[in-house]
């Protein structure tokens, strides 16, 4: 009775969220960085069946987006789609919490970088075989997530899952459904999707129903479902339903087996390339930090705005005129971000990392197909044209064409490796045009600071006409609990017998080098 009542529950919102609203989701203009609303169209595995869950995916979608936002209120975000009617929007929270407790990568460190969005995916097949797919909605591990059917021209959820009550899907469609409740409250249950994709059809419901004590000593209550009511049943018979349904208990196991067992093919529910573009907006807004391959020694991490290349001695935000563009050097429809700093610093990205490399060439000569000018003034004068090549999270060059000792009768002309005649490049370089890279102005909030080194100036200039003691020094102490990130905190201390005291405190704006006399809190003067 329990699952009749959840699937007609189930029913009764789908209805409503996705036809029956003033704004339907069909209608809602969600097209994130001018990303499609899934992959489905570009994937073989998809089936083309008369199934169409585009709706879903977008909503989808859009709970997946909301991952790295502090705090998002699930409720707020229901509003923002259209969702109306306090049952309808409690089946969202559910759905959204489902998807947020099998994220990918939540709990890690760095969980919430937007690389992790590319483990959020979905499957679409005939699990009940009547010729129209379903949707079921995971991660790359194979958790499940949520599961629909499709019915009278609608999308229906059929369920929706948690790591304490999780489903596998098994070779013959059907839903095995397994949860906990707390101490000897557990529950086991195989369902089918009903023809028509309606509902589901309950196979067995076995599991534990807490326990009685008897004396000082508590026996575990066995159940399994009988005309929709528990009727206690013996260990053994429990054992017995265990042997027989049990398999894969648990979410984890439970991932596995559908992995094996499901015929479930995953699909992507971003593109390399939409996470491509969702890590570089995180690198220029200052969230990641990136590889600099510049240090060949331990591929130091670092954040943009400290990014230094080989010989100069400004990082990024010290220097006055940025700019960047994107261009896809390989050919995969994945873009890399190109920043010219007086010199040419690219950024890529690969296997959840993006990193940085600066080959010594100057803004001007970047073409825009990210391809480079070069000359050499050797005594064999000669100049060319070479190709970035990314080989995973490296980098190399690859020459396209040159032209040695210009100049009659002693020029050599080669394309690629190749040595050829003067007619054969000129009918390249008119077979091949190029024009110059242009770039935006990037603007980004870390962009202009001081340095920490003219902080240190600022503080002292503060200080100048300030007494201080020989044993007295400037030390930096961070962002405390009374100072903004937006300041550098400085303070002269000096020694008292066997301890310090503070003297003086000073914040110094990181982007304007104001001095600032904080409030000092209680104990401190």
């Amino acid at each position: 009775m329990k699952k009749i009542v959840a699937a007609l529950l189930c029913f009764l919102m789908i209805l409503s969220l996705f036809s029956c609203r003033n704004k339907s989701i069909e209608d809602i203009n969600y097209n994130p960085d001018n990303s499609t609303s899934s992959n489905a169209s570009d994937n073989p595995t998809a089936n083309n069946t008369s199934a169409n869950y585009d709706s879903v995916l977008r909503v989808y979608r859009r709970i997946v987006d909301s991952y790295p936002i502090v705090n998002q209120n699930p409720r707020a975000l229901a509003a923002e789609l259209g969702i109306q009617g306090e049952e309808n929007t409690e089946i969202f929270v559910d759905l959204y919490s489902s998807v947020m407790m099998f994220y990918p990568g939540r709990g890690e460190s760095n969980g919430e970088s937007p690389h992790y969005k590319i483990g959020c995916g979905y499957a679409q097949k005939d699990l009940n075989g009547d010729g129209v797919d379903e949707l079921v909605l995971m991660n790359n591990d194979y958790y499940i997530m949520a599961i629909f059917s499709y019915a009278d021209g609608k999308p229906v959820l059929l369920g929706n899952y948690m790591p304490r009550g999780s489903c596998w899907i098994d070779g013959d469609g059907l839903l095995h459904e397994n949860g906990s409740g707390g101490a000897d409250h557990s529950t086991n249950a195989i369902y089918k999707i009903a023809d028509g994709g309606k509902e589901l059809e309950l196979i067995v419901e076995y599991g534990t129903n807490g326990h009685e004590w008897i004396e000082d000593v508590a026996y575990t209550i066995y159940y399994k479902l009988v005309n929709g009511e528990k009727k206690t049943i013996t260990e053994a018979e429990y054992q017995a339903l265990n042997e027989q349904y049990g398999k894969y208990l648990g979410s984890v196991a439970g991932a596995e087996a559908t992995k094996k067992h499901s015929g479930l093919t995953f699909i992507f529910l971003y593109t390399e390339a939409e996470i491509a573009m969702e890590m570089f907006k995180a690198v220029l807004d200052g969230k990641i930090q990136i590889y600099n391959t510049n240090d060949t020694n331990n591929h130091k991490s670092v954040y943009l705005k400290d990014y230094k290349s080989y010989d100069s001695s400004l990082s990024l935000c010290e220097v006055k005129d940025l700019g960047y563009t994107y261009i896809d050097i390989n050919g995969d429809s994945v873009n890399e971000l190109f920043i010219h700093h007086g010199e040419i610093s690219i950024f890529w990205y690969h296997k959840g990392a993006v990193y940085g490399y600066s080959p010594n060439i100057a803004n001007e000569d970047l073409n825009d197909d990210g391809s480079f000018d070069w000359r050499t003034y050797s005594a064999s004068f000669g100049y060319g044209e070479s190709k970035f090549v990314l080989n995973g999270s490296e980098i190399q060059t690859e020459v396209l064409w040159r032209i040695v000792n210009d100049g009659e009768p002693n020029a050599e002309y080669y394309i690629g490796s190749r040595q050829v005649t003067q007619e054969e490049i000129l009918k390249y370089f008119e077979d091949h045009p190029k024009a110059k890279a242009k770039y935006s102005k990037l603007e980004a909030s870390w962009i202009n600071k001081i340095s920490w080194s003219d902080a240190i100036r600022l503080a002292k200039d503060y200080w100048k006409n300030f007494n201080i003691e020989e044993n007295g020094y400037i030390v930096e102490v961070g962002v405390n609990d009374w100072a903004p990130s937006s300041v550098y905190v400085f303070i002269i201390r000096r020694y008292v017998i066997d301890h310090y005291s503070t003297f003086d405190e000073i914040w110094i704006d990181k982007t304007s080098g104001e001095a600032i006399i904080p409030y000092a809190p209680d104990g401190k003067g």
